[in-house]
């Protein structure tokens, strides 16, 4: 005799049910279309002839949602003579998503091009990306395109991706504060890295890659070829709940240029911690802090770009910087349309002094969670630092 047992009354389970440890004896999948069975199974902690675990029941569910495959995620277990059957219910996100691009500038200038994105290719949870995207309105246009390949645990619990990134735009050309004047240049990059997961539930994880970066001048400077080391590590405890994430998220990552074959010697390293807090609903309180610092090549070149909104160009950019960032994300109209409050404040520095860099806005969102991707933002800002300006922008963008 079968008896279902739902999954909040599994997880507040007492001692006296798990003390008996019963076995596995199937687990049943529901609901899947476009992903495959091996794929969810691949993705659970639970196994056939082994003891249930109530605490590897819901270490799965997260496993799951985590993909962003899914938007809804159900358990129960059914108990059976001899042992239980596990039941997953699942809701899938449409996964191949034409993503139009447009993004919309307070001073008239804006960004049109499309991205053709597939996030379940051959329905193990690669990922196939293309793009093209053009400035117009603009005295200084600027196109980009990209390639970008995830194969997803193609080795166990290792990702591979790999790309080929190409970009062409003006830049104007500063040395020590004057400017010397404007150039084009054609940027080409083929990034490769390997993702490591050191744990089942995806909460420690290293990467190493090469990222081969390729730069042309028309004029004032010389052409560079970079080799990019890349590495990082990612304590990773966020859970995707569709409509909000909550949990913690910290990392440190390096990138270095490999000596001898490289033009220049430089590289950066950076670290960040992110928090999550869910209130009501799908309310939620976050609040980040990062930092990174410039290493090698002591020119004026090869600056880092502060995450600060508000300012633009030279005005965040620096050798290292420190951003604290705090938010209140709630729905406008629930499960489709959010608001999100911010105020950011940090320091950027070339040579002391240090620059104070504050920033205050709101973003308003929308999205559809049955598509795996897809997000309308709008945003306004304004950089209350020195070189701070209004910035308001709307575009379409990725939900992660």
């Amino acid at each position: 005799m079968r008896r279902a047992v739902p999954l909040l009354a599994v997880l507040a389970a007492t001692g006296a049910y798990a003390a008996h440890a019963p076995v596995v004896k199937a687990i049943k999948v529901v609901g899947l279309r476009w992903t495959k069975k091996e794929f969810v199974l691949r993705e659970l902690l639970l196994r056939p002839g082994e003891p249930f675990s109530e605490k590897k029941l819901k270490e799965s569910i997260r496993n799951l949602l985590n993909t962003h495959l899914f938007y809804s995620v159900k358990a129960e277990v059914l108990r059976e003579k001899g042992g239980v059957v596990v039941v997953i219910r699942v809701k899938e996100k449409f996964p191949v998503v034409p993503l139009p691009r447009f993004r919309l500038k307070s001073d008239g200038s804006y960004r049109a091009g499309l991205e053709i994105r597939d996030y379940n290719l051959l329905g193990m949870g690669n990922r196939l990306f293309v793009g093209f995207t053009k400035w117009f309105n603009t005295q200084d246009e600027s196109d980009s395109q990209f390639v970008k390949v995830r194969l997803y645990r193609v080795a166990e619990n290792v990702t591979f991706d790999a790309g080929v990134y190409r970009s062409s735009s003006v830049v104007t050309v500063v040395d020590t504060g004057r400017e010397l004047g404007k150039t084009r240049v054609e940027t080409i990059s083929t990034p490769v890295s390997a993702l490591f997961y050191l744990d089942p539930t995806k909460v420690h994880k290293f990467s190493f890659g090469v990222s081969p970066t390729f730069t042309f001048y028309n004029s004032l400077l010389s052409d560079k070829r970079i080799y990019y080391l890349n590495g990082s590590y990612e304590l990773d405890r966020t859970t995707d709940m569709v409509y909000y994430t909550v949990g913690s998220r910290s990392w440190v990552s390096v990138s270095y240029a490999a000596p001898v074959i490289s033009d220049l010697t430089t590289g950066a390293v950076s670290a960040g911690h992110f928090k999550s807090f869910h209130l009501k609903g799908t309310r939620t309180f976050n609040y980040s802090l990062v930092g990174a610092t410039k290493v090698g090549f002591s020119g004026t070149g090869y600056k880092l770009s502060v995450p600060i909104e508000g300012y633009r160009g030279e005005a965040k950019s620096f050798k290292r910087y420190l951003l604290g960032t705090v938010s209140y994300r709630f729905p406008v109209i629930d499960r489709s349309v959010y608001a999100e409050p911010t105020l950011q404040a940090g320091v950027g520095a070339n040579n002391s002094p240090e620059k104070l860099l504050t920033s205050v806005g709101v973003s308003l969102t929308a999205f559809w969670a049955k598509l795996a991707d897809g997000i309308i933002r709008f945003k306004l800002f304004r950089g209350l630092g020195s070189g701070g300006t209004l910035k308001t922008s709307f575009r379409l963008t990725v939900r992660w």
